[in-house]
């Protein structure tokens, strides 16, 4: 499977409104996210920790 670049993940989905298909289509790429409580928008992608990249 060939995962998309970090960076392209984030460019697509930082400042996009949480939702369950935004959360799947970030997950479903082997990466994490965070949401803001605030706004409810993806604030940040990420490589979890002890996943090989």
């Amino acid at each position: 499977m060939n995962q998309q670049p970090l960076e392209s993940m984030k460019s697509s989905f930082v400042g996009v409104s949480y939702s369950l298909c935004v959360a799947h289509e970030i997950t479903s790429e082997g990466y994490g996210f965070c949401v803001s409580c605030e706004t409810g928008t993806v604030t940040d992608v990420f490589q979890p920790s002890g996943v090989e990249e």
